[in-house]
């Protein structure tokens, strides 16, 4: 400023299109001022309506009115004092509390309506269903509902059940059913079960999924377009939200944050889910699912139904915080150890409060049963991750990834049904034919996770190895497991097979696995070129996928292709021997030694990539639509 005058341009307004939160907050804001009008105007209405009733009651008297309607007017008066002098409150305070939380739950509906105008959603295809509110200028909880049209909400629940709730396990599904059936036929009914947030979080992370695994055209055939599950991804969270979960943790929260992470990683939600997980944990924990042991008395927790849903609440809680990407590194801050013992081995439909839940053999499969073979290779990494970091010697921690890998070769010995089947063909399921068999898909969910599992246990060692021959051992048992993990991701199997977080993941981490032997691994001629053909036929896999290609997919696309690009611009340059092959003297084998992030990474490549292979998984997707 110069003589009280402005110098310079000054930065012009930005003309940057508003973000879903911006918008949301100046929706929220707007709505803040019309609540505040709106309090005052329903506050002179009730003192209206007030002074009407005393009127009335006097007049009643005067006439002579019956006792029976006398005492009708008079609970009505009480209703509308809601705290009456047993609180010692007047009614007026009472009443603006009242009222402010009322605007609130309005404010927040009000925003949840306005998300479809936001995602461009057509409004036209909830046509013809009837508006809850008894006012038609109001906007309740109900309306979430209308989201979703009513003659396809019994569908979409039961595919969600008979074909993912193995999954997981988190709710009991003849209790949800019934629950949901009769909530349904109340709104036929015309008067509907009051819901709240948390019931719809988990509702539509229920729906989300079973739109997101089931075949495209069935969606279609409902109404459902592409989009349509991203949003209603979108719904769930923004309604967990709003139930004030940090505050007011209930079985539902937690159960919808189990389920989200079957569908994140599509919609570049893994980092958010991830850091929910951790959240829930400790939200389980103020609700002591970590202390139930077998002998617990399932009355403490409800029944024996509720007893076992929270076991397995916490179960999934703590195999999916274990087995999230970064928790594999050997430094990964685990929890301790909880009192919680395994679910029950035991199918659903023999699951009820009358009878104590007996577990079964695990070579019994039930609906349970994957969920504790997962927890077996959770607790396998987390014994890993303590046990790596107690050696003092880089000898001693190579011995240390041999041990865990060799119980990994033998985690499904005891579960026959379950193992992969090298040579397994997969037929396309069919409700129609009997109840949905899991088994297929969980052996090849098996068959694309148990080799890069290898991966992650000698990854410390694999960009050493090219220069140490020592841990030779690291870089054949990589590169293997990464030709068997896009061996088994080539098959032909069902669309609903590969959409699972891990297949998308664990394929890039084996194409990221044989590009660095490309870059790194000293080859030539013939060699250099079948490597470098086998690295663009993952990429043209990648792109060729479309039902089941992700933003992680989309991703490692990306990272592939600059790979081959700095593998061709290192052909011409010869890469420096470490003096006899050995890269360490023996002196030092015995010696203190401890792993930087750049375990996966010979040297110089963090000059050009990022300082760990899994942080790829938790960047901002590129500017293309998935």
């Amino acid at each position: 400023m110069v003589n009280g005058k402005v110098t310079g341009g000054g930065r012009m307004p930005s003309a940057k299109t508003p973000t879903l939160a911006q918008l949301a907050e100046e929706n929220k804001a707007l709505h803040r001022r019309i609540n505040a009008q709106e309090k005052t105007i329903h506050t002179l209405i009730e003192r209206y309506r007030r002074e009407q009733v005393i009127e009335d009651k006097m007049s009643m008297e005067i006439e002579g009115t019956s006792t029976h309607e006398f005492r009708n007017l008079e609970m009505m008066t009480s209703l509308s004092s809601v705290s009456g002098p047993v609180i010692g409150r007047s009614r007026r305070p009472s009443l603006d509390i009242d009222q402010e939380q009322e605007a609130e739950e309005l404010e927040k509906v009000d925003y949840m309506s306005h998300v479809n105008q936001i995602y461009g959603m057509d409004g036209s295809k909830n046509e013809g269903i009837s508006h809850l509110s008894a006012y038609s200028g109001a906007i309740t909880l109900d309306t979430l509902f209308n989201m979703v049209p009513i003659q396809y909400s019994s569908k979409l629940v039961k595919f969600h059940c008979d074909r993912l709730h193995w999954i997981h396990t988190v709710f009991h599904e003849p209790t949800f059913i019934r629950e949901h059936d009769e909530w349904i036929s109340s709104i036929f009914a015309r008067t509907p079960i009051i819901k709240s947030y948390d019931f719809f979080a988990l509702y539509y992370a229920i729906i989300a999924c079973s739109l997101y695994y089931m075949e495209e055209s069935e969606a279609e055939f409902m109404g459902f377009s592409t989009g349509t599950t991203r949003f209603l991804f979108d719904t769930s969270v923004h309604c967990l939200q709003l139930s004030n979960f940090m505050v007011n943790p209930t079985m539902p929260v937690l159960q919808t944050i189990c389920i989200l992470p079957m569908i994140a990683h599509a919609f570049d939600g893994s980092k958010y889910l991830g850091s929910l997980m951790h959240c829930a944990l400790g939200l389980a924990r103020d609700l002591d699912f970590h202390l139930v042991t077998a002998t617990s008395k399932p009355e403490k927790y409800g029944g024996v139904v509720q007893c076992e849903l929270v076991r397995r609440i916490w179960w999934c809680l703590t195999v999916t915080d274990s087995l999230r990407p970064e928790a594999h590194h050997p430094f990964h801050i685990c929890l301790p150890t909880a009192r919680t013992s395994p679910p029950a081995n035991i199918d659903e439909y023999e699951l009820n409060n009358t009878t104590p839940a007996v577990s079964r053999p695990l070579s019994q499969i039930t609906r349970v049963t994957h969920l504790l073979a997962i927890g077996r290779l959770a607790e396998l990494f987390r014994d890993f991750n303590q046990s790596f970091t107690t050696k003092a010697t880089i000898k001693d921690r190579f011995k240390c990834v041999q041990d865990h890998d060799h119980k990994l070769q033998h985690l499904l010995d005891d579960i026959p049904d379950l193992q992969p089947h090298d040579e397994e063909v997969y037929f396309p399921s069919d409700l129609n034919g009997g109840r949905f068999d899991y088994r297929p898909w969980s052996r090849y969910l098996w068959s694309t996770s148990l080799p890069p599992s290898r991966i992650m246990l000698y990854r410390w060692f694999l960009g050493k190895s090219y220069a140490d021959k020592r841990w030779t051992q690291a870089r054949e048992v990589c590169l293997q497991a990464a030709r068997d993990t896009l061996r088994a991701r080539r098959r032909p199997v069902p669309a609903l097979f590969q959409k699972n977080w891990h297949v998308s993941s664990y394929t890039v981490i084996a194409g990221m696995v044989i590009a660095l032997e490309l870059i790194n691994g000293g080859h030539e001629g013939t060699n250099w070129d079948n490597l470098r053909t086998e690295v663009l036929g993952v990429i043209d896999f990648f792109k060729s996928l479309t039902t089941t290609k992700s933003a992680i997919i989309t991703r490692g696309i990306t990272l592939l292709e600059g790979m081959v690009k700095e593998a061709e611009s290192r052909l011409s340059t010869a890469i420096p021997e470490n003096g006899s092959g050995t890269g360490l003297s023996s002196e030092t084998t015995n010696q203190p030694f401890d792993f930087a992030m750049d375990g996966f990474w010979p040297e110089g490549i963090l000059d050009h990539w990022d300082d760990d292979l899994l942080n790829i998984f938790f960047h901002a997707d590129p500017a293309t639509t998935v």
